[in-house]
């Protein structure tokens, strides 16, 4: 008798299991292609145009997955970035080839790479929601941006960027 009321529980278990409705794993990270507008350094937001709503591998890195329904191509977005902090935490700044555009964590390096950001055609960005949930913050935060360069450009850029700083 008790090995049939061990057969129904463990059956009506199997059973519960099987109907319960499967929960979608939702992205952490997702890639999207868009043009830099602006910087309002005030609120450290970055401005941009959504180009596209799932962005390709960029150098070896995954931007993230396709993002959801309310990032609107063709239409302006606000991304939350945090400038300043350890790299795991704050918003970085990439080319394809080579390290972060600014590696020293401060507000006057995230400046200079942000100058660096081309506004003539999009660039590849990893963002995630939000967690931040003051009034007016935007839904979403910029995690890394990946410019695309040639490798003339990459070049001039590093000497731009590095000048002065081996005492030349």
């Amino acid at each position: 008798m008790q090995r049939h009321v061990l057969l129904l529980a463990l059956s009506a278990f199997v059973l519960a299991l099987a109907a319960a409705p499967a929960q979608a794993r939702e992205a952490k990270r997702y890639g999207i292609r868009g043009v830099f507008l602006a910087w309002d350094e005030a609120r450290n937001v970055f401005q941009i145009e959504v180009k596209s709503n799932e962005a390709p591998s960029f150098g070896g890195s995954t931007a993230g997955d396709k993002a959801p329904s309310d990032v609107e191509i063709g239409k302006p977005m606000e991304l939350s970035v945090k400038p300043e902090g350890s790299v795991l935490s704050r918003t970085v700044i990439k080319s394809t080839k080579g390290t972060g555009l600014d590696n020293s964590g401060t507000i006057e390096g995230f400046r200079k790479a942000v100058e660096l950001i081309p506004r003539d055609r999009p660039v590849v960005l990893s963002i995630e929601k939000n967690q931040v949930t003051a009034e007016g913050a935007p839904p979403y935060r910029l995690q890394t941006v990946f410019i695309p360069l040639s490798d003339e450009e990459i070049e001039r850029r590093i000497r731009e960027f590095t000048e002065g700083k081996d005492g030349e």
